[in-house]
């Protein structure tokens, strides 16, 4: 009983954060399941994975509920992203992490400066990209988390923001609503792997789903602006996580749930 109150409050925790966000979570939840429980990485990553598909899929409901979630663009930029976990995937076991991880770590930081310095204010003020450059947006959100293990959502939104003019609510609801096929893919990744720890997945998931709702209830009481910034504080925290990070020589060949895992 106790580890599971324990499991569910690590799903709250971070699906909370997930639903606040638009981004999976999975970056709390891990370490806190390697820290606290018997979990190795890898089935933390699995366990992760199938906790984001309910945290984005709760969350991303109550986005379009409230009529922030742009549905036509998330299914344009979901036919780049899940086939771009796959190309990451298959490209990560032959690619120096440590650079890849400094670059894109690099490139968060300015686009955290960027908000942080001038959130964006206006809702939906931008004109948004070709369906064919929103594809490839998708592919390469796909890719970024499949050779490194970050969750597509940290990526996804501020291009979405920054890049199209989408306002900041929407593009979190866009976020979770592409998230949970990249989740799914991941699972089933893990699962043929046998990296999943099952007996964990119920309360995490419930925890997540939980903390998803309560997250983006909150979102929605949130001025743009200071979600905006919120958001820019969030990015900065994963530059620095992605930059300064003991490097490792190859991403792990299990990466599309890494993808979720940690996004």
């Amino acid at each position: 009983m106790r580890r599971t109150l324990l499991l569910f409050a690590f799903g709250l925790l971070a699906g909370l954060l997930g639903g606040l966000m638009g981004v999976g979570g999975g970056m709390v939840l891990v370490p806190l399941l390697v820290r606290f429980t018997s979990l190795g990485q890898h089935e933390a990553q699995g366990t992760s994975l199938a906790f984001i598909i309910a945290t984005a899929l709760v969350a991303s409901i109550s986005y379009y509920g409230n009529e922030r979630l742009d549905t036509a663009l998330a299914m344009t930029l979901a036919l780049g992203a899940v086939p771009g976990v796959l190309l990451g995937s298959a490209l990560a076991a032959r690619t120096p992490a440590p650079r890849l991880r400094v670059t894109f770590g690099v490139g968060m930081a300015l686009a955290a400066v960027r908000i942080l310095a001038f959130p964006p204010v206006h809702e939906n003020a931008g004109a948004l990209w070709p369906a064919a450059w929103n594809v490839a947006l998708g592919l390469v959100m796909g890719t970024f988390a499949g050779l490194l293990g970050v969750g597509g959502g940290i990526l996804l939104v501020p291009a979405l923001v920054l890049g199209e003019g989408v306002g900041q609510h929407t593009a979190q609801g866009i976020s979770l609503a592409v998230i949970v096929p990249v989740a799914v893919v991941g699972v089933i990744s893990y699962a043929a792997r046998r990296r999943i720890a099952p007996a964990s997945i119920p309360a995490t998931m419930a925890g997540g789903a939980a903390g998803g709702w309560i997250g983006a209830v909150l979102a929605h009481r949130t001025r743009p602006e200071m979600l905006s910034r919120l958001f820019g504080v969030l990015l900065l925290v994963v530059a620095a996580q992605m930059i300064f990070r003991r490097a490792r020589g190859t991403v792990s060949r299990s990466v599309p749930a890494e993808s979720g895992g940690t996004s």
